[in-house]
């Protein structure tokens, strides 16, 4: 994928997950939040307008000092570093704190295979299954903060089964392309299918609406979750690592 294809999705992923807070330092896009969700809490490093790369490094790390927050950097595993950024922040003493598979798809979906409740915005049993799997109290306060800030309409899909909450997710309608996220699964409800059911019915409402280009993002070492969306018709096109500053 190129660049600019690249940068499109970027753009996407940030208008469908909005964080709460953006600010721009030397032609960087600067996201800060509560600091739990590592792409609502990072500087991207897509473009650039300064002069010197280790004062703007400078400039960001004072920026998320002041507001509390680890530095952190979200750096796209492809092609050229022209900016050096990853032996410059290495230097620093930054760590990969992930490594994130962006997977596409194109063209309609399967039928789901389990009855899927659709909302375009977010309803107050969607934030209760995203609170109820998230890995702690303020990752899923700022999961739930985000989902405010989610572009309505979009498509918010739920499954029921005996009358508990089993599984969730929502299909952002982003621009000219439509995101997956905040694909959830309560543990009793695991490998029953309810995420491949989700994951077609969102996607089937988005298609309707006259979205072709889906897009979503997996951590690598998410095993389950990869072989789903390979199954399903997602491809990888490209990766990228969160960096900390972990001093």
């Amino acid at each position: 994928m190129d660049l600019s294809a690249i940068h499109r999705i970027e753009q996407a992923t940030a208008k469908g997950w909005p964080a709460a807070r953006m600010d721009r330092i030397d032609g960087w896009h600067v996201f800060s939040g509560l600091g739990f969700v590592g792409r609502t809490n990072s500087c991207w490093p897509l473009t650039y307008e300064g002069s010197s790369v280790e004062a703007s490094i400078d400039r960001v790390e004072a920026h998320y000092h002041a507001l509390g927050l680890a530095p952190q950097f979200k750096l796209v595993t492809v092609g050229a570093d022209p900016l050096n950024l990853s032996d410059r922040l290495a230097r620093r003493g930054y760590r990969v704190v992930s490594q994130v598979a962006v997977m596409t798809r194109e063209g309609p979906m399967a039928a789901p295979e389990h009855v899927v409740d659709i909302e375009p915005k977010v309803t107050a049993d969607f934030i209760q299954i995203v609170s109820e799997t998230s890995h702690s109290g303020g990752d899923g306060q700022e999961r739930v903060d985000i989902l405010g800030r989610v572009p309505n309409p979009s498509a918010f899909g739920i499954i029921r089964q005996n009358g508990v909450l089993a599984a969730a997710g929502l299909c952002t309608f982003a621009g000219d392309s439509a995101g997956i996220a905040a694909m959830r699964t309560q543990a009793d409800y695991r490998n029953r299918g309810l995420a491949r059911s989700i994951l077609r019915a969102i996607m089937g409402r988005a298609y309707e609406t006259g979205y072709r280009l889906f897009w979503l993002q997996v951590e690598t070492n998410n095993a389950p979750a990869l072989h789903l969306y390979q199954n399903e018709g997602f491809a990888t096109a490209y990766q990228y690592q969160t960096l900390r500053l972990e001093r």
